[in-house]
């Protein structure tokens, strides 16, 4: 299959499989948000950001899997490749043992890491125990996900994924219609995994026949290997997880864990609003993976270029709509109606649109390429800033401050850093690497918004989802005509219409 044909397939299979995710998580944090009392809210959303850290252990070898999964579909060496899956289940059972273990040890202090009421303190230690133990149990079996991700096979972990949400989400929804507490929550979530787990290693043993695991198979020798890739992957994935993560931790340790609820649907929308923009990232670094196996550098720089004209497309006919209408969104979806809470949304909004532009876009590929010690020091420079604002921050702006310590090293790693890399990399003018965005905005954006400025001065207020979609669809309609005229090339018209065609029943009517 043609590289750019295969490009865009499996990222709209992505899409498909995030538009449905998206729908469930929306209808499932409102159900919580509101059914939940705000304190177990807040524990069950510092839970998923306690428990994020288990990717921790992960020490990298999930990206180095990724990658070796790619080049062993080039190489054909099944017998290195086998000896370094079976070495990296073998650790990750190890590791998972670990997670256990912190689990139990750290569970009998949880009252004097966190503020919260004295009475449900039992209810929240069984809670954490619950989800630690399944975390460390269903650990291991992860690695299913990245051979699926490394063999380009996304449409059929999509379709895995989305199975496990929905049954999630249903599961989920009848205890909390049943006044279930938030302890069988987190057997359900565990119990859902497990089963998607599962799912996966069938589908990766049928994808790679060749692949065999066993613990005759464990090499040291291999892991050593792969420690020089998969270290910098681990820093990297660490220093995420602390800008991504560590903020509710912040908050909850120096404001109370009930303000921990507010920023966390303003992390909730900004992550929602990641995944629409970013979904073709996740293509990314198996692809340019596969091109380094091939050393087709210009393969590569077209792949880095070609992706970030798209996602600067994406981010703009997304975040246009989604500054506008957070107010009401907010207010519709969990009958909040708070400033600090609206600018925080906002800011994260913009702090997501720089970093999938101009940093993502170009740390996928430029990983899998012998970038990674770089970007590894960036990701430790952000944290550290992250972490020393947001402390700083929060002092004197709330929540609100912790969305600033986020935003502003990601933007000034995007401007002095990410963007004079891609340069580099690319050999192309600064111009060039900004020129998407303008085009972007100007053409789209623009329009765009113009549309819904006009429809707001003949509409009595939105109370409504549906309102709101309905004024997005006929504010885009111009927006798009001009992307199609203006942003796209006439190949990437020619596409287009070539995929709009193969999706059109081939059905002649009889008359």
């Amino acid at each position: 299959m043609p590289h750019s044909k295969q490009l865009i397939k499996l990222t709209a299979s992505n899409y498909l499989a995030t538009v449905i995710k998206f729908i469930v998580m929306i209808y499932l944090t409102r159900e919580m948000f509101l059914q939940l009392p705000k304190e177990s809210y807040g524990f069950w959303a510092l839970l998923w950001s306690i428990f994020g850290y288990s990717v921790l252990l992960d020490l990298g070898f999930g990206v180095a899997l990724q990658k070796k999964t790619s080049e062993v579909i080039e190489h054909q060496d099944w017998d290195s490749y086998n000896r370094t899956a079976s070495t990296l289940f073998g650790t990750y059972f190890l590791l998972g043992f670990v997670i256990v273990l912190l689990t139990c040890l750290s569970a009998p202090f949880l009252h004097l890491l966190f503020v919260f009421e004295p009475e449900t303190q039992t209810l929240y230690t069984q809670c954490f125990l619950f989800f630690g133990i399944g975390t460390g149990l269903i650990f291991p079996f992860g690695i299913f996900m990245e051979v699926l991700r490394g063999a380009l096979c996304m449409q059929i972990r999509n379709r895995i994924e989305v199975l496990r949400d929905i049954a999630n989400c249903i599961a989920l929804v009848i205890a909390l219609r049943m006044n279930a507490d938030i302890r069988v929550l987190a057997i359900i979530v565990i119990a859902s995994q497990c089963l998607a787990n599962i799912a996966m290693y069938i589908a990766a043993k049928r994808a790679l026949p060749q692949l065999r695991l066993s613990w005759r198979l464990y090499s040291p020798t291999k892991m050593v290997e792969l420690m020089s890739f998969s270290l910098c992957a681990y820093v990297i994935t660490i220093s995420n997880l602390i800008v991504f993560r560590t903020d509710q931790i912040v908050i909850s340790a120096l404001a109370g864990v009930g303000l921990v609820a507010y920023y966390h649907v303003t992390t909730r929308l900004a992550e929602i609003f990641r995944l629409l923009c970013s979904q073709i990232h996740d293509v990314l670094a198996p692809m340019s993976s596969s091109f380094n196996a091939q050393q087709d550098k210009q393969a590569l720089r077209q792949l880095l270029l070609r992706s970030q004209r798209f996602v600067c497309l994406i981010v703009v006919l997304l975040i246009v709509p989604a500054w506008f209408f957070v107010e009401d969104l907010l207010r519709i979806w969990l009958e909040l109606n708070n400033q600090q809470t609206l600018w925080c949304a906002r800011i994260l909004l913009l702090n997501i649109a720089i970093l999938v532009i101009y940093r993502n876009t170009t740390n996928q590929i430029l990983l899998m390429c012998g970038y990674q010690k770089p970007l590894m020091w960036i990701g430790i420079t952000e944290c550290l800033a992250n972490l020393i604002l947001s402390c700083l921050l929060i002092q004197h702006l709330g929540i609100m401050g912790v969305a600033l310590g986020t935003l502003i090293p990601n933007t000034v790693l995007a401007i002095f850093v990410s963007i004079p890399m891609t340069r580099k990399f690319t050999q192309i003018s600064i111009w060039q690497i900004y020129k998407p965005l303008v085009i972007a905005s100007l053409a789209v954006g623009l329009p765009f918004a113009s549309g819904l400025l006009l429809f707001e001065q003949v509409t009595e207020g939105y109370n409504s989802l549906f309102h709101i979609i309905a004024v997005c669809v006929i504010s885009a309609i111009p927006a798009l005509l001009f992307a199609y005229k203006s942003y796209l090339s006439t190949s990437e018209r020619h596409q287009l219409k070539h995929i709009i065609s193969s999706l059109v029943p081939r059905r002649q009517l009889k008359l």
